[in-house]
């Protein structure tokens, strides 16, 4: 097919919208000298009272949303999404999005129409640019003008083939003893965010949430991570920045638990441990159950018991070179932490919370945390996404407060907060829950039509119940698509000494939605579509 072009200037409004309804702004234009739109000047003749521009229809308006705007200025495009130059991550089809200012104005990208919101923003889904054509061609246009931008945007095809990565393993003929540090964490053992994590795979799910100074044998390195033995029957990978060699240690000696206990605490029961350097440990968790593992580690003492009201039964075993702790609760598991310090491991399982049913949220401590910066997702008409989820927690905490809850942010101004420090916040406020608030987007060939609308995110079974309290209270507030709650490895979700969701109320790459999230009304919704879930989750418990 020969190669289409629009010269600006040289013809009609009639004609150019014409050219525009063919698709001769294709694929394959010539590359344009004009680094920005440029617009087309209208022609001398006067366009028919009746001419109408080809546009593509927007999807059915949806009535719990605030209605979008209408803008009716001068014709400018600006893509926001994918970056100049960036490289498409999909195979074949990805979403282009920006805004052309003006809601009236017809929009083709590559040749297809893409749908205009009445306040300038599009949103398109449409094949990637060809290999040999790395740039979408973009004509927006009305019966009074035209403007065009080449942006450039690369695909894995036009790159050409990719030369195979081929990992740098170093098998070591000995294993190595080590210690686990991380150096770059400058916060004290008690807070349980300083740990280093270890994984299944070298890109696996976060399984291991281990203490600085564990002892363990290094099998090999991988890039940048290394393989690590817990004992004879735990192979585990963590970051091999972590992995600190000792270099007179010859062996991993089994540890030994030289006194072990449980007592009861105001706030919890407490499994008291013995032993002298902190060992490799993992926790298992199911509804009323929770399964403490201690690797290389052996004991001849026998657990001392408490009666408890929350502790149905407490059994210690051994099995080969590992100790297990498992217990059986009598009500459902709200919240654990392990902490060591000084020669002690302790193993807190917290109390439930005492509930007013009338006022489930009386005197409950609720962390809020506005999503973001110092990063976020961008909307197609500039809006970042950290300035309407700290809209939307301040009316969090206010609808809270009201309720008799004490409330802690996690941020209060425009300022960044480092993504560690959030939860860190909610376990020295001794949370009760917290909740991060933020606003979705897809990924590189995800078709955002198909694929938006409310989900709820949990990372530990604990957390489950209040993230469906959440998202069965968010999805009426909203009056978007339920997408329902998912397990997801997230940082502000990882603590287990208190409930900890993100709730994604949004699709902030949606033009009616971020235009909704805009307005305070949407922003009440969202913040009472929370509180609500909070209060359906702790008005669960008992007096």
């Amino acid at each position: 097919m020969p190669r289409c072009h629009v010269t600006p200037g040289r013809f009609s409004p009639g004609a150019v919208l014409a050219a525009a309804a063919l698709g001769l702004a294709c694929a394959k234009s010539p590359p344009s000298t004009a680094p920005a739109p440029v617009p087309t000047p209208p022609g001398r003749h006067a366009a028919p009272a009746a001419l109408t521009i080809a546009r593509a229809p927007l999807p059915a308006p949806n009535p719990k949303l605030p209605p979008v705007p209408d803008v009716d200025g001068p014709l400018a495009i600006k893509v926001v999404y994918p970056p100049r130059n960036a490289v498409i991550g999909s195979r074949d089809s990805n979403f282009v999005f920006g805004s052309v200012g003006n809601g009236n104005a017809g929009l083709t990208i590559n040749g297809n129409l893409v749908p205009v919101w009445p306040n300038g923003a599009f949103l398109g889904w449409v094949p990637n640019p060809p290999a040999d054509s790395q740039w979408y061609d973009l004509v927006a246009y009305t019966l009074r003008d035209t403007v065009r931008l080449r942006f450039p945007a690369r695909t894995r095809e036009g790159l050409g083939p990719r030369t195979p990565v081929t990992p740098e393993v170093t098998e070591l003929a000995h294993p190595v003893v080590a210690a686990l540090r991380d150096d770059s964490l400058d916060r004290t053992v008690s807070d349980t965010d300083n740990v280093i994590i270890g994984r299944p795979t070298p890109t696996g799910d976060y399984k291991w949430f281990l203490f600085p100074g564990t002892i363990v044998r290094v099998l090999e390195y991988r890039d940048d991570m290394a393989r690590v033995q817990l004992d004879r029957g735990q192979d585990v990978w963590v970051e091999r920045r972590d992995v600190k060699p000792r270099r007179r240690a010859k062996s991993a000696k089994p540890l030994r638990v030289t006194h072990a206990s449980l007592a009861s605490g105001r706030a919890s029961v407490n499994l008291v441990l013995r032993v002298a350097s902190p060992p490799a440990y993992v926790v298992a968790e199911d509804e009323r159950g929770l399964t403490l593992t201690l690797y290389n580690t052996t004991t001849s003492t026998k657990l001392r018991k408490v009666s408890d009201s929350l502790i149905a039964t407490a059994t210690q075993s051994r099995e080969r070179t590992r100790i297990v702790y498992h217990f059986t609760l009598t009500r459902p598991v709200y919240g654990y932490e392990a902490l060591y310090a000084k020669g002690i491991l302790k193993f807190s399982i917290r109390r439930p919370p005492v509930v007013d049913p009338s006022e489930p949220l009386r005197g409950m401590t609720i962390v809020v945390d506005p999503g973001h910066p110092p990063i976020g997702a961008t909307g197609p008409t500039g809006l970042w996404e950290p300035v309407p989820t700290l809209a939307v927690g301040l009316r969090v905490r206010d609808l809270l407060q009201a309720r008799g809850a004490h409330v802690v942010m996690t941020r209060t101004g425009a300022g960044p907060v480092a993504l560690g420090d959030r939860p860190i916040f909610a376990r020295r406020a001794n949370a009760n829950a917290f909740v991060s608030i933020h606003l979705n987007a897809d990924a590189d060939g995800q078709n955002p039509f198909r694929d938006n609308g409310t989900g709820t995110y949990y990372f530990h079974p604990h957390s489950r119940l209040l993230a469906r309290s959440v998202q069965d209270s968010l999805v009426p507030a909203l009056g978007l698509r339920d997408r329902g709650i998912f397990y997801q490895n997230l940082a502000v979700c990882r603590p287990t000494w208190f409930p900890a969701v993100l709730a994604e109320g949004l699709f902030i790459i949606m033009p009616d939605q971020e235009s909704a999230i805009k307005t305070p009304e949407y922003q009440e919704a969202y913040a009472r579509g929370v509180v609500g879930g909070l209060e359906k989750f702790f008005a669960t418990f008992e007096r």
